[in-house]
């Protein structure tokens, strides 16, 4: 039985990483060209993850974009993970816990540096402690960020598909947009993963809808959905091999 376990988890695995083999651009730069240079270069990226971190003045545009997707092939790169830390940040601030919340929150930025969310969290809690310069920093830090999946396409459809390194994303850009989620859905085009979005704009009342809004928007979920949940199995891979103690015969 633990041998069918295991097996069933490399079987997964492998199947995830033949689905990587997919053509994305990203601004027009090749997503293989990406990994390569992030792969040749750790030191550069290393280096750009640094000054985001503690001079974030001195980061261009174009730099905070090649950090910001080529983070998913960074070594730390987990979305189901950095999606949990995170949601311990807003949990804690739904308590009005502001002060703990950026204790975690300012601890977690040194794991994460590129999630959006966490800069959004940090940012409101200290403007409810009364911190407005600092909030005033990471609200400057979290719309810098924002922008880059934001301006990655308009969200149309399939071929202009906004381009996330995780899903939370897509929910500030809802936010950005002043627009509501009514119905989310995963679809297949060209065999690349998307997320799309049934949406509405904020509501101004309470009225409720007589009729179903048409209106869509296009997320392309391959860098969360493939890169991410590959090596999300393969941790769990790691893991029952540790557990059980097989071992790979040579």
């Amino acid at each position: 039985m633990k041998k069918l376990i295991f097996f069933a988890i490399v079987s997964v695995s492998s199947m995830i990483v033949s689905a990587q083999k997919k053509h994305l651009d990203i601004y027009g730069l090749p997503i293989d060209t990406l990994k390569t240079l992030v792969q040749k270069h750790p030191k550069y990226f290393e280096h750009l993850k640094n000054l985001w971190l503690k001079q974030p003045e001195k980061i261009k545009e174009d730099e905070l974009m090649l950090l910001y997707y080529g983070s998913v092939f960074m070594k730390n790169y987990n979305p189901v993970q950095e999606d949990k830390a995170v949601e311990r940040v807003a949990k804690q601030m739904a308590k009005f816990d502001f002060q703990n919340a950026i204790k975690e929150g300012e601890k977690l930025i040194q794991v994460y540096p590129l999630n959006s969310r966490l800069y959004l969290l940090l940012g409101y809690a200290h403007k409810k402690i009364g911190l407005r310069q600092k909030s005033k920093l990471y609200y400057k830090k979290y719309g810098d960020l924002i922008r880059i999946p934001l301006y990655s396409g308009t969200g149309k459809d399939f071929q202009k598909a906004f381009i996330v390194r995780i899903v939370s994303d897509e929910y500030l850009i809802l936010n950005q947009k002043d627009l509501e989620l009514i119905r989310q859905e995963v679809r297949y085009h060209n065999q690349m993963p998307f997320d799309v979005l049934l949406i509405k704009p904020v509501s101004k009342d309470n009225k409720r809808m007589t009729s179903l809004p048409k209106e869509k928007l296009y997320f392309n979920i391959y860098l969360p959905y493939f890169i991410g949940e590959h090596k999300t199995y393969k941790m769990v891979r790691d893991e029952a091999k540790r557990k059980y103690k097989f071992e790979n015969k040579k």
